[in-house]
């Protein structure tokens, strides 16, 4: 048992093509504008094969977002119908059809990528739709870290490395030497913009917000998070033992 160590608009060609054609596959067939996208390897699963991708500048923290889909999910709906029934009834009150088919396609993926056991992957869901805000802010935190390589990367590296070290600062040119270097590494971030990157940076920032790992956007001060306790043995579960740090977890 682990305890704490201290006392979540239209997108630019640009994030549109980053890599592989983005996020998802796209449908084909009469019905591929009402259709969600297949269920896409391209998460944590994926292995070597994970992408970085930058359409996290345009899905963000989507906490609220996830959590009716997750419901959705839990009534037994297919993806199909759950995205029928959202561009229906407009559960996230968005302007455009287009806003809601893209950003229930990308919760729909991040429940896909909590786990690759089922029954792990419907308990996460459970908890995602019906926990405490805290239990489902840092489920939605761990779904994104398995959606998102870039954010595995920053919260394993970068976070986990701060509460190992107990720096419990973290200031803004630090996300941003951390995106720097990883352009520097990676042929497919290279092309990114600076504008791109300082997009990503600002999204990593809310999700400390919305994780409670920062008081607030301008906060440099880490917070010692509390790992929810189902959350830490679904990480063990699924053999992601290497982000415990990354949740002040330092058994």
């Amino acid at each position: 048992m682990c305890t704490a160590a201290f006392t979540p608009r239209k997108a630019s060609g640009e994030e549109e093509g980053l890599h592989e054609a983005g996020a998802y596959p796209k449908s084909t067939g009469a019905n591929s504008d009402n259709a969600p996208a297949k269920p896409f390897q391209n998460g944590r699963s994926a292995g070597r094969n994970w992408a970085y991708r930058g359409s996290l500048t345009r899905e963000q923290w989507l906490l609220t977002e996830i959590r009716i889909i997750a419901r959705l999910r839990l009534e037994g709906l297919g993806d199909a119908e759950i995205l029928g029934q959202n561009l229906n009834n407009n559960y996230f009150q968005y302007p455009t059809e287009r806003e809601i088919r893209s950003i229930t396609r990308a919760c729909l993926l991040r429940l896909d990528n909590l786990s690759d056991n089922a029954e792990l992957k419907l308990e996460l869901t459970r908890s995602l739709a019906n926990g405490t805000i805290t239990q489902t802010s840092q489920i939605n935190l761990y779904a994104i870290m398995r959606t998102y390589r870039l954010a595995w990367e920053f919260m394993v590296g970068v976070v986990g490395h701060k509460y190992r070290t107990f720096d419990m600062q973290l200031a803004k040119h630090e996300i941003s030497a951390f995106l720097e270097g990883l352009r520097a590494q990676s042929d497919v971030v290279a092309p990114w913009s600076d504008s791109t990157l300082n997009k990503i940076r600002q999204v990593l920032t809310r999700c400390l917000v919305g994780a409670g790992y920062l008081t607030s956007p301008r906060s440099d001060e880490l917070r010692p998070v509390l790992l929810d306790l189902d959350l830490e043995r679904a990480l063990r579960a699924n053999g992601d033992t290497a982000a415990l740090p990354a949740f002040n977890c330092l058994d």
